[in-house]
């Protein structure tokens, strides 16, 4: 067969197979062995009328004449096709299972009484009844006495009727009986043959789905072990940071001491001196705010940061968090307004949290906005009864796109919006928007080069109980 000749077989299995899958419905989809059955109780009911009907067309063709036992069983043959409409709409597989086996037995043993009895043609389609049983109800063993009972009552009621009520003679010559015979046989073993080979399939597809599921099984114990590995990993690295950090600030502090001392001695009346002095406490301090990061961060991937969470007055804890910036926001020559809703009051919050969170943001905008606005909004979250959302406006020189989409993640230095004059390696970002999260919150930014950015804060009004950071969060 040529190459277009195998496409169209292709083309025409495909549509075979889709309009099999029209019919199973959806309750027996859902289980893979309940639609591999379906699939079979279809097929052989899509095909079997057309390989059945092989019979009642050699009995006419034969003998010439039109027997009403041929038509009786032509018509009991093609009823099969009802069966697959009956599934989809909502029949009773078992239901239908137990009335299709019925039905194949009256066929069977139909065209044996009228066509040589226990020597009829047509007996070999009594072995086609276990099979088709097997393919239909799988490993549903309940269903297996019904079906055998089934059977046997069929026969028994052949054999009763077939010794007391002779059937009449066939009146078929014999090159007519072989023929038959040739046809039913040919017919038993094309339909027994399409059964094999989509079971099969099925088997064969069952055994790559075991494998995959064999090796994902694998994959997925891998996996726990490297998480594991990781967990341990993150555990000491966070330890190690937490260890480091705080020995790390012993020595700063006392830097930053002892630098303020010589600002203030009469040593810092010399501009060079105390140029060079303002710098390294300039530098102090930055390394102390940097440590603090590192170390809060630390205790975030741990689980181990709590919230001391108390009520508190929204003006007072908005209020407080830029007097702390006011100085390095008004450096830039920028104007600060303020816009708090009237009915919003008391909120439940880590005080420190809250005004270590809006405290970045608006030294964030302060740092990259000139001869501008900073504006802080306050109100109620829209869609949220128990959230507020702080939004900070400012008309700096805003973020461009790319560096916005990751403006929260580690250690994205090119992106750092806060760096300052020491650069940044986005610390400050990632852990406030760490911190929103622990807190029940988020922070979001939008921004558009040359016009500034708003910075939203959103976090829960009332919290009833101290809140601790249990879960270990992703960057």
């Amino acid at each position: 067969m040529g190459n277009p000749g195998k496409m169209l077989l292709a083309r025409l299995g495909s549509r075979y197979m889709a309009l099999i899958e029209y019919f199973i419905p959806d309750n027996m989809r859902a289980d893979r062995e309940q639609a591999n059955q379906a699939r079979m109780f279809l097929i052989s009911h899509s095909l079997g009328p057309i390989l059945g009907n092989a019979v009642p067309l050699a009995v006419l063709f034969f003998n010439a004449t039109l027997r009403i036992d041929a038509i009786v069983l032509s018509v009991a043959i093609t009823a099969f096709w009802v069966f697959p409409f009956l599934l989809k709409y909502g029949a009773k597989y078992e239901l239908l299972v137990l009335t299709s086996v019925v039905d194949l037995n009256f066929c069977i043993l139909w065209s044996c009484y009228y066509y040589g009895g226990v020597s009829s043609p047509t007996l070999p389609w009594l072995l086609i009844i276990p099979i088709l049983s097997l393919f239909y109800v799988g490993g549903q063993r309940r269903l297996q006495p019904a079906l055998l009972a089934i059977s046997a009552s069929a026969f028994g009621l052949f054999l009763f009727t077939y010794a007391t009520l002779p059937p009449p003679p066939m009146n078929m010559p014999p090159f007519a009986v072989y023929g038959l015979g040739f046809v039913s046989t040919a017919a038993a073993l094309a339909y027994v043959a399409t059964m094999a080979i989509y079971y099969a399939r099925i088997f064969n597809a069952s055994a790559a789905l075991e494998a995959e599921v064999q090796r994902r099984r694998e994959t997925t114990d891998a996996l726990r072990k490297a998480i594991a590995d990781v967990d341990r990993a993150g555990s000491a690295k966070a330890e190690f940071l937490a260890r480091m950090s705080h020995e790390i600030k012993t020595p700063l502090n006392a830097v930053i001491g002892y630098s303020q001392l010589l600002r203030d001695d009469a040593l810092a009346n010399n501009d060079t001196a105390k140029a060079d002095i303002d710098r390294i406490h300039d530098a102090g301090l930055y390394l102390l705010r940097l440590v603090n990061m590192i170390l809060d961060l630390s205790k975030l991937e741990a689980g181990r940061m709590t919230f001391n969470v108390q009520p508190h007055d929204i003006r007072a804890l908005v209020s407080a968090a830029i007097d702390e910036t006011r100085a390095r926001i008004v450096a830039n020559q920028n104007t600060i307004v303020v816009d708090i809703d009237p009915e919003l009051n008391q909120i439940d919050i880590d005080e420190g949290r809250f005004r270590q969170v809006l405290g970045a943001v608006l030294e964030n905008a302060g740092q990259h906005t000139q001869n501008g606005l900073v504006t802080v909004i306050v109100r109620r979250a829209l869609g949220a009864e128990n959230a507020f959302c702080v939004r900070v406006i400012d008309t700096g020189a805003g973020i461009k796109a790319e560096v916005l989409a990751t403006l929260f993640e580690t250690f994205e230095a090119a992106r750092d919006a806060a760096g300052g004059r020491f650069g940044g390696t986005g610390t400050n970002l990632t852990l406030i928007h760490r911190l929103c999260r622990a807190m029940g919150g988020s922070i979001v930014a939008e921004s558009l080069p040359d016009i500034g950015s708003t910075f939203s804060i959103t976090l829960p009004i009332s919290q009833h109980t101290e809140r601790v950071a249990g879960v270990k969060l992703a960057a």
